[in-house]
């Protein structure tokens, strides 16, 4: 799965950046398709085997990546974001 993140010119107005695609881990894949599905960390943690702290380790990687502060912005970013 490839993601093609936006650009923040501010905290409030997104546009595309079409320049810059992310690709994520079959991990990654599996917790951004929880978080889309409005689970917990616990959810998600028991559904994959993984501890809670596993989870927000992956969750904090993730938003690195995606260059997002939280849960909401990700998954703003990802509902919003075409996926390819």
């Amino acid at each position: 799965m490839t993601f093609v993140p936006m650009q923040a010119n501010d905290k409030s107005e997104r546009k595309m950046a079409p320049s810059r695609k992310i690709a994520l881990t079959p991990r990654e894949e599996e917790i951004v398709r929880a978080v889309l599905a409005a689970k917990t960390n616990k959810d998600i943690a028991q559904e994959l085997g993984i501890s809670e702290q596993s989870v927000k380790n992956r969750l904090t990687k993730l938003y690195r990546k995606f260059g997002v502060t939280s849960r909401l912005q990700l998954m703003r970013l990802l509902l919003t974001t075409h996926l390819r």
